[in-house]
């Protein structure tokens, strides 16, 4: 399997009642050769269900609450993608 020319990013926090949307709107573009990869920081609500109820080919990370940074950087070690792209839970593309 070739690696994904993009790897996007969504750093979240207890993000159950948005981060859905905003995996949609990376879903609904015509572009499709890219990785989704979320990082947790410490969530306490149902992100991580939401999430993997979404759809399995997401890379899911865990870490303890150590802020959205950390986050992103976690999520820039996990990248395969040539090209990174952040997207923050509460938005939309």
């Amino acid at each position: 399997m070739n690696n994904p020319l993009i790897s996007i990013i969504i750093p979240c926090y207890n993000s159950e009642k948005w981060v859905v949307d905003a995996l949609e709107s990376v879903y609904n573009q015509t572009f499709k050769d890219f990785e989704v990869i979320v990082v947790d920081d410490g969530s306490d609500d149902n992100t991580e269900q939401v999430i993997k109820e979404f759809d399995s080919s997401i890379v899911y990370e865990y870490q303890d609450n150590k802020g959205p940074a950390a986050a992103r950087n976690l999520g820039v070690k996990l990248a395969k993608g040539k090209f990174i792209a952040f997207l923050d839970s509460d938005d939309l593309w």
